[in-house]
């Protein structure tokens, strides 16, 4: 099994840190300073309804993992969802869905 992969799913596999991934990749769309949409913990936090430490946290393990990166803009620090990290999982799950699919059960 591919240890990417594998640590992908793991670090995903977490219910809250999946919302908080979920949120990140809708507020990464278009993504520059000038243009942001809310990525930061704070909104993080207050959107998902979770403290901030819970959000730092998890967007800490997703930036671990490679999944996210950040960007800082004057005192606020911006999270994205990584191209080569969505393009992996896309991959991925393009094979996965292909492999299901030949199965004519």
């Amino acid at each position: 099994m591919d240890d990417k992969l594998a640590m992908y799913y793991k670090v995903l596999s977490n219910p809250v840190r999946l919302r908080v991934f979920r949120h990140i990749a809708d507020k990464s769309v278009g993504f520059a300073p000038t243009m942001k949409d809310e990525s930061c913990i704070t909104e993080i936090s207050r959107t998902l309804n979770i403290p901030q430490p819970t959000a730092s946290n998890h967007v800490k393990a997703l930036k671990k993992a490679g999944l996210v990166k950040s960007t800082s803009v004057g005192t606020r620090c911006y999270h994205y969802v990584t191209k080569n990290a969505a393009n992996y999982l896309l991959d991925h799950t393009k094979y996965i869905y292909e492999q299901a699919h030949k199965n004519p059960y």
